[in-house]
């Protein structure tokens, strides 16, 4: 081996340039490729179907709209998301973790090859019309109006599900559990960082060739290449996972057992014991006040925007393209912000980095809603600028900064807010706020959209709702800021508390 590998050396591994940009031996790049390329896939066929899925619910669903995303999520994936867990930890448990890797990576390809290959083309025959779906709809009750074309078009809504707990299973699950298991002790640091970096590049390429076939193939036939490119992502997934296994950990000079560090086991916490354990301990309720109110922004602002986007783009394929811009957006400004955003946590209070992604939000997501509501009021053009467009390039922007901070400063600082507390809270703390903040920010949000839509004027569109929805958008917002502060001071009293013991 050429490259330095001696602990016992005082000089650094690295100089000061490639350990900050690329710390990596060369001795190392076969180990380090090819989990990269692992993640780069995953994440493409993640970036693919996320993309896709709006589409087909807004333009190929029968009586479809951005009114059944809140369905969607409330009704069809949350449940399915909790029976995807379970069947998980039974697979884990009978199977071990590299069997489980295949067969779960294989039924959702599976899914998508009989969706692309007879679901989706026949979707007329297995689906009821337009005429029975309006009559279900005034004659079932009215709080089931927008639920009717969930189930009628079910296969779209599979192709929903499927694709929303892709990012859950595989990106999450798999990929993560399988870095920790593979990723030696002397690795993890440098390697990490550059994988979430990699998945960024996916995220741009998987972008720009979902742009480039909105252009190239019309109408139906770009979803198809679409979820083909997306299967064809799947499979090299599978390729590449064998390979490693097979291959590159097979080699002792990239796995060593003993130099594996065991992930730790999260602490289990049931539902009403996070809720208690929350309540009793005002430190923790608020960092999950700070995740919820991130999770009811973000849906209620993004609802909009694809209300928006659907009145901006009559042809399915402009939307995709717009979709395919998002993703190069995000991508892009996420190795930006990521490179900032480490030197943000290092030279500031955690409440600056902290108050970054709330004041983004809230600024941007508000001169969002103000163009919104002008466009409302009946004015279509401000200083020669369509409203709709202008709505729909802003919201883009303000989409793509939010994601884009949230990842490398939402999730940072919040993860700091544990360290000063003692192991059990820690532990036992972060597990209800993961349970009751994650779960509620986007089950909340949908179920306001859902009351709005369903029972406080059932059949009625989102748009309709706008003045409520950026009320309630900038309460959450006032009270994600506010929570920042009053954390800020209960973090510094504990880190000061903590230093005094020292």
């Amino acid at each position: 081996m050429n490259d330095k590998q001696s602990t016992g050396s005082t000089q650094p591994e690295f100089g000061r340039i490639r350990s900050a940009l690329w710390p990596v031996h060369g001795y190392e790049m076969k180990k380090f490729l090819s989990m990269s390329f692992l993640m780069f896939f995953i994440l493409f066929v993640y970036t693919m179907v996320r993309d896709l899925k709006d589409p087909l619910v807004q333009y190929y669903a029968v009586g479809g709209g951005p009114e059944l995303i809140s369905q969607l999520k409330l009704f069809f994936v949350m449940p399915m998301a909790f029976l995807l867990v379970m069947v998980y930890s039974t697979l884990i448990n009978k199977f071990g973790f590299n069997k489980t890797f295949y067969i779960m990576i294989t039924f959702f390809v599976a899914f998508y090859v009989l969706f692309v290959t007879f679901l989706f083309p026949q979707r007329a025959l297995i689906h009821p019309g337009e005429a029975t779906v309006k009559a279900m709809q005034e004659s079932w009750p009215p709080f089931l109006y927008w639920t009717i074309p969930c189930l009628t078009n079910w296969s779209i809504t599979l192709f929903y599900v499927f694709s929303e707990l892709w990012g859950t299973m595989a990106v999450s699950s798999l990929f993560w559990q399988f870095a920790y298991k593979a990723t030696m002790k002397n690795e993890v640091k440098r390697f990490f960082g550059l994988y979430a970096l990699v998945a960024n590049v996916g995220v741009i390429g998987s972008g720009s060739l979902l742009k480039y076939i909105s252009h190239a193939f019309p109408g139906e036939m770009s979803i198809t290449v679409s979820v083909i490119c997306a299967i064809i992502g799947g499979l090299i997934s599978v390729g590449l996972f064998a390979y490693i296994n097979g291959v590159v950990l097979k080699d002792p000079r990239y796995f060593d057992a003993s130099q594996v560090k065991e992930k730790k086991k999260k602490e289990k916490v049931g539902v009403m014991d996070g809720i208690k354990m929350l309540f009793q301990n005002p430190y923790l309720l608020l960092i999950c006040t700070i995740v919820i109110c991130y999770g009811v922004a973000i849906n209620f602002f993004e609802v909009i925007w694809k209300a928006y986007m659907k009145l901006a783009f009559r042809d399915p394929n402009q939307y995709q393209g717009m979709m395919g811009n998002l993703s190069i957006v995000t991508g892009g400004l996420t190795i930006v912000a990521s490179i900032i955003g480490q030197n943000i946590l290092r030279k500031t209070k955690w409440r600056t980095a902290a108050l970054i992604p709330a004041s983004i939000l809230a600024i941007f997501g508000g001169i969002f809603f103000v163009i919104v509501l002008y466009h409302r009021g009946g004015v279509n053009e401000f200083m020669g600028l369509n409203l709709v467009m202008l709505a729909v390039w802003f919201g883009l922007v303000q989409d793509a900064l939010s994601k884009s901070v949230k990842y490398c400063l939402f999730d940072a600082t919040k993860n700091m807010a544990y360290l000063p507390l003692d192991a059990d809270t820690k532990t036992k703390g972060q597990a209800a706020v993961e349970v009751i903040g994650g779960r509620a920010g986007k089950a909340g949000a949908s179920a306001i959209q859902t009351i709005l839509i369903n029972v406080v004027a059932a059949g009625s569109k989102l748009t309709s709702h706008v003045g409520t929805i950026a009320v309630v958008f900038a309460l959450t917002a006032i009270g994600w800021i506010t929570s920042v502060f009053k954390l800020s001071k209960k973090y510094e009293a504990k880190v000061a508390e903590n230093a005094a013991k020292e």
